[in-house]
C-alpha cells in the first residue's frame, strides 16, 4: 500500500545543523512508518549519510531546485507531496491539522500558511481551528483570491500532477508550477494553521544584486509571464496581471533605473501585458496600474 504522504526535502550544501532541524520536525509528526516517507534529494552530492536516519536520499550532480524537486516527485510513492527546503521545517502541531485533511482524502491541495519565526518558538495560535477557511476548484481560488505561488505552502494529491513538472534553469520557478497545478485541482482546501517555518537568507540568488543575477531574475519572470499568459485559461487571468505588477516592482527594486523600468514596461506594453485593468485584487495593484 502506497503511504499517505512523501515528503521531498531538496537539499544543496546547507548547514547540516539546519537540514537536522528539518528532518526532525518532520519525524516529530504523529505518522505510522507505513503513512510517511522522507526523500532528500541532494543536489551537489555533497551530503553524507550522518544526518539521515529512516529516510531515502537520493544524490544527483548540481542542477538546480527545479530538477531536484522533479527527481524527488520522480522517486516519491505517497499519494500526496509535501516539499520541504532543507534550511526550512515543518511545525508539527499546526501540520497535523493538514494532516486530518489528507486523511480524509477529499481534497487535490491542501493549502497553509507559512511564518518566518522560529518554529520552535511557534507554538499553533489558540484561535487556530481545523475547520478549513475555504474549499472549492483550484481554478476557482486562482479567480477570486491571490496566490502565494510558494510550492512548500500546499501538500497536493500526486496523481494531479500528470505530467506537469518543475521548468529546470529557472528562478521563481515555483510561479509557473503553483498556477497550473492549482488549474488540475478539482478540490482545494485552505486552512488558517502556521504549518511552515521558512528561513530568509539575504546570500541566495533570489537575494544577489550582482547584475548578472539579477537580470537573470528578471528574465526569468518575464518567461514566466509569458508562459502563463500563452496557455490562454481566463482562470489564470489573475495571476498574470499581479504577476505583471510584481515584475515592475522587481524592475524598479533591483535596478532602480527609470530607463529600465521603461524599457521593460515597453515589452510589456507590446505583448498585451500593459495597460493593466483596473481590479481591486490589492491596494498595492490598484494603486500601481493606476500609477501605470
Amino acid at each position: 500500500m502506497k503511504p499517505l504522504i512523501s515528503f521531498i526535502v531538496t537539499y544543496h550544501n546547507e548547514p547540516k545543523a539546519l537540514l537536522e532541524a528539518c528532518l526532525g520536525s518532520i519525524r516529530a509528526l504523529r505518522l505510522s512508518a507505513d503513512e510517511a516517507e522522507v526523500i532528500v534529494v541532494d543536489d551537489g552530492m555533497t551530503l553524507s549519510d550522518s544526518p539521515l536516519l529512516g529516510e531515502t536520499l537520493v544524490r544527483q550532480e548540481q542542477s538546480g531546485l527545479s530538477v531536484a524537486r522533479n527527481t524527488g516527485i520522480d522517486a516519491s510513492q505517497g499519494r500526496y507531496i509535501q516539499f520541504v527546503d532543507a534550511d526550512d521545517a515543518i511545525i508539527p502541531e499546526a501540520y497535523e491539522i493538514v494532516l486530518e485533511q489528507l486523511r480524509k482524502g477529499q481534497a487535490d491541495v491542501v493549502l497553509f500558511r507559512m511564518t518566518k519565526k522560529d518554529s520552535s518558538k511557534s507554538p499553533l495560535k489558540s484561535e487556530t481551528s481545523s475547520l478549513p477557511l475555504r474549499e472549492g476548484r483550484g481554478g476557482s481560488f486562482l479567480q477570486h483570491r491571490n496566490l502565494r505561488a510558494a510550492a512548500w505552502g500546499y501538500a497536493f494529491r500526486r496523481s494531479v500532477l500528470g505530467e506537469l513538472r518543475f521548468c529546470p534553469g529557472i528562478l521563481h520557478e515555483d510561479e509557473l508550477f503553483t498556477p497550473q497545478l492549482f488549474l488540475r485541482a478539482n478540490s482545494l482546501v485552505e486552512l488558517d494553521a502556521e504549518a511552515y517555518f521558512y528561513r530568509q537568507h539575504e546570500g541566495t540568488i533570489t537575494h544577489s544584486k550582482e547584475p548578472g543575477k539579477v537580470k537573470k531574475r528578471l528574465d526569468d519572470i518575464h518567461f514566466i509571464l509569458r508562459e502563463l499568459n500563452s496557455l490562454g485559461n481566463p482562470l489564470l487571468e489573475r495571476r498574470v496581471r499581479q504577476l505583471t505588477v510584481d515584475y515592475l516592482q522587481n524592475v524598479w527594486t533591483l535596478t532602480h533605473s527609470i530607463g529600465e523600468v521603461r524599457r521593460r514596461a515597453r515589452e510589456l506594453r507590446g505583448e498585451g501585458f500593459l495597460p493593466l485593468p483596473m481590479r481591486r485584487y490589492s491596494l498595492r495593484y490598484l494603486l500601481f496600474s493606476l500609477f501605470v
